[in-house]
């Protein structure tokens, strides 16, 4: 007896692949529309972002400004310590004790008798908060024109003090060397420029930012 061969017809073949695609494409459908039902319901899921608790570090630092504190010239004024290491990202709260007492007037109308980039755009002098302080009662300034800081300080002591002591509190930002210095007429010459103004050492000094 002769077998005959198991064979499938392209049509059958042709039927059966419309079949499996109709079938996809169904449950594609059905998939889309649960999620479409359930964003309708619950809205859009969200996506949860973790973020790193970090505390910003808060340190002190201190700052004196003494006449005759190079020997080399003994009559002039001088920050010292001349330099200052802080931390990046951080908050500095920095006094200034004076014993450079007695004012040296600001031109009119500068800048630099106001206070500026503190926290709460303030700082104090023996207790009393001062947003700026009158031309005429500057002593000298604490200036670092790169964090856009600049702070008036006044060259009248309480009575009975030996110097006035002036406290603020800002932000650093990138680590980097910094200058800070003043922009009172506190120097030398006829303009009051010369001098310890324009020297490093004396009333000019760093801040490193690491």
């Amino acid at each position: 007896m002769k077998e005959h061969a198991n064979t499938t017809s392209p049509s059958s073949l042709a039927f059966v692949g419309s079949g499996l695609i109709v079938g996809l494409l169904l449950c594609a459908t059905l998939i889309f529309a649960t999620y479409s039902t359930l964003i309708a319901v619950f809205g859009m899921p969200k996506v949860q972002t973790v973020h790193a608790s970090v505390k910003e570090q808060h340190v002190q630092a201190q700052l004196s400004i003494v006449l005759g504190g190079n020997p080399a010239h003994k009559d002039w004024p001088a920050y010292t310590p001349i330099s200052l290491t802080l931390p990046a990202y951080s908050l500095v709260t920095l006094t200034i004790h004076n014993y450079d007492l007695g004012d040296t007037a600001l031109p009119n109308g500068s800048p630099f008798a106001k206070v500026q980039g503190t926290v709460g755009g303030i700082a104090t002098a023996d207790g009393t908060a001062y947003s700026a302080l009158d031309v005429a009662k500057v002593a000298h300034t604490f200036t670092i024109l790169q964090m856009h800081l600049s702070v008036p300080v006044p060259g009248d002591a309480p009575q009975g003090a030996s110097y006035a002591s002036v406290t603020f509190s800002f932000h650093t930002g990138n680590a980097g060397t910094y200058t800070f210095e003043c922009f009172d007429p506190c120097g030398v010459g006829l303009s009051g420029w010369m001098g310890p103004m324009a020297m490093k050492g004396y009333m000019i000094g760093n801040v490193t930012v690491q």
